[in-house]
């Protein structure tokens, strides 16, 4: 349980993380310090027991999109409020994201991760024309690599920063059925 923290650190602290300044979403640690005090994290955490009820939390991330834990110096970590859960496809629709393009951005992950993380744009292209139908797949595929859900690394593409931080990879893999399944059981 984080110490006590002034309601006005903690609502600052709100307003920083969940309202956008940049292209990127969240705020580095060093403004977060600059904006709140030495006591930041601290602030973060009373914020975090906060968003909790409303079923979101605040994460730090390195530059990779890991996750680091909320201890130490993390003046150069990233800070994001993201879901606890993954949204219904109701949620999904109105924060601005079209089912087909949830659907692309569903199969180039699980392709990238069959990959090792990586593969040819020309190879992830083709794969995604095989599944999709329609002149909106190079649009969907450069917004995903816009909004850092992918990444383009000369003619490769991988899996991007904020997949890593707002989609649960491993339950990604395990509902697509391609996780082995556990000792002892059935496949």
């Amino acid at each position: 349980m984080p110490a006590r923290v002034a309601g006005a650190k903690i609502r600052r602290a709100a307003r920083l993380l969940l309202f956008r300044s940049g292209a990127r979403p969240g705020v580095k640690g060093w403004e977060l310090v600059k904006a709140l005090g030495g006591d930041y994290l601290e602030v973060v955490k009373a914020l975090n027991a906060a968003l909790e009820q409303l079923g979101l939390e605040v994460v730090a991330v390195d530059e990779e999109g890991r996750r680091l834990r909320m201890e130490g110096d993390l003046r150069r970590a990233l800070f994001l409020v993201v879901l606890k859960e993954p949204p219904t496809i109701e949620e999904a629709k109105t924060s601005g994201w079209r089912i087909d393009d949830l659907a692309v951005l569903a199969a180039s992950l699980l392709y990238l991760l069959a990959r090792g993380g990586s593969a040819p744009r020309s190879e992830l292209a083709s794969v995604l024309k095989a599944k999709f139908k329609g002149p909106r797949l190079g649009y969907a595929l450069e917004r995903l690599i816009r909004l850092g859900y992918l990444e383009e690394d000369g003619e490769q593409v991988k899996i991007g920063w904020r997949s890593r931080v707002e989609i649960d990879l491993d339950k990604l893999v395990g509902v697509s059925g391609l996780s082995p399944p556990p000792r002892g059981e059935p496949g």
